[in-house]
């Protein structure tokens, strides 16, 4: 009776452990699975970008949304269709998509001007010039770099101005070819 209520026992106990570790190799943490989820859908992004002249798209797993930059000459619509199509539906409810369609020389001269001003910013550091801000206004875009100079300083306007020119310049032939002919104004004042 001893050795018969022993191997129930151990029979029971194998079972329960198959059970448990059959359960267990299914699991997969929520973060694991979001994470699969964005890196999908970011594959899929990544294959519209140059199909839908997409400019850029962020995923906020925060507050659920997608962001999409895309030319204003091309079909929200297909995009949209090109989603579906290829990312699964539950996916897809999981984010609202919001897309933002502009204008390709806006797009180009802006990150044009983001290049100019961080050039700016590193030859002002390289020089340590410490009394002189680059300020590019990303809110309200121009293509104006204001460059502004603290009104104790020693440093002439005139002067700087020159030399950012002339570094922005040369550095500025290292822009992509579609970015090299955008047309900027740079303001260097006391202030």
């Amino acid at each position: 009776m001893k050795i018969k209520s022993v191997s129930v026992f151990i029979l029971t106990f194998g079972v329960l452990l198959l059970v448990v570790v059959n359960i267990n190799k299914n699991y997969v943490p929520i973060e694991h699975d979001e994470k699969a989820r964005n890196e999908r859908i970011a594959s899929v992004l990544n294959t519209a970008v140059d199909e839908y002249d997409l400019f850029s798209f962020e995923m906020n797993g925060t507050n659920s949304i997608i962001w999409i930059q895309m030319d204003e000459e091309d079909s929200e619509e297909e995009l949209m269709a090109y989603l579906e199509e290829n990312i699964s539906k539950a996916e897809l409810n999981h984010y609202k998509i919001k897309i933002r369609k502009r204008n390709l020389q806006e797009v180009q001269t802006e990150d044009a001007m983001l290049r100019l001003e961080s050039l700016a910013i590193d030859y002002i550091k390289e020089k340590s010039y410490d009394d002189v801000q680059v300020h590019y206004p990303i809110f309200k875009p121009e293509p104006v770099l204001k460059i502004t100079i603290n009104k104790t300083s020693e440093r002439s306007s005139e002067e700087l101005k020159k030399e950012l020119e002339s570094i922005l310049a040369s550095e500025g032939s290292n822009l992509p070819l579609s970015l090299r002919d955008i047309s900027y104004e740079l303001q260097v004042i006391k202030g």
